[in-house]
């Protein structure tokens, strides 16, 4: 469900209808297909040599960082490209609260690369619970989804995963408070006897959504689960 609402700020509603192919960052003409100018797209801050389970920063050269390594989470593979301040912060809110759908195109559009060599049966969305999404009009994570099914060529389900408890917002509970507050919130109900699947959200933050999710999947015989988003929080953010 989407009202498909793009709002822009009216200096940017002038900006484009002068020239409409500006940057969405700093609004300097662009190529109409590129969304962003290499300079802001470089600007955009990258998790760098990330933990394959955990997407944060890895002080070792391993593939693994220590943590996982001890404690390994319920997915196998986490790709999130980008740190979650600065400018991907306000780009994803955009998205998140504005509606500004088209942020998902101009993110994926350059990093939907990232995602390629990561072979699933199905791309599943964090869903959203039905009072949530009536008074937001969409799922940002199912707008995300679906573009990266277009780019990818993978199949998109986004019915078999239900969130069935209205739960509190996530942001500013602690990490034990996340896990209580999501505890029965999801139920799968698969389509078809999925083995692999990808779940998509903007941005992972303490893990405690995923952690709930693959529990499901887990008991239903999905045998690998890969956690992909645009961005990564940082511990210390």
């Amino acid at each position: 469900m989407s009202g498909r609402r793009i709002y822009f700020k009216p200096g940017q509603i002038i900006s484009r209808l002068l020239n409409p192919a500006l940057c969405l960052c700093c609004d300097i003409p662009i190529n109409a297909e590129d969304f962003m100018c290499e300079d802001c797209l470089e600007s955009l801050p990258r998790v760098g040599h990330p933990c394959s389970c955990c997407g944060l920063p890895n002080a070792s050269r391993a593939e693994v960082c220590a943590s996982c390594l001890l404690k390994p989470p319920r997915w196998h593979n986490m790709i999130a490209p980008l740190i979650y301040r600065a400018e991907t912060r306000r780009l994803i809110h955009d998205l998140k609260f504005n509606e500004q759908l088209y942020v998902a195109n101009a993110l994926l559009q350059h990093l939907a690369h990232c995602y390629r060599d990561h072979p699933v049966e199905v791309l599943m969305p964090v869903p959203l619970h039905p009072t949530r999404l009536l008074e937001r009009g969409f799922n940002q994570s199912a707008e995300i989804a679906a573009i990266l099914s277009r780019h990818l060529h993978i199949p998109l389900d986004r019915h078999s995963l239900k969130r069935i408890k209205a739960t509190d917002s996530q942001s500013g509970l602690s990490l034990n408070k996340r896990r209580k507050n999501l505890l029965k919130a999801f139920q799968y109900d698969p389509q078809e006897p999925y083995r692999s699947v990808a779940i998509i959200d903007d941005v992972i933050t303490s893990g405690s959504t995923m952690t709930e999710i693959c529990k499901q999947l887990q008991k239903a015989g999905v045998k690998h689960m890969e956690v992909w988003s645009l961005a990564r929080a940082l511990k210390q953010d």
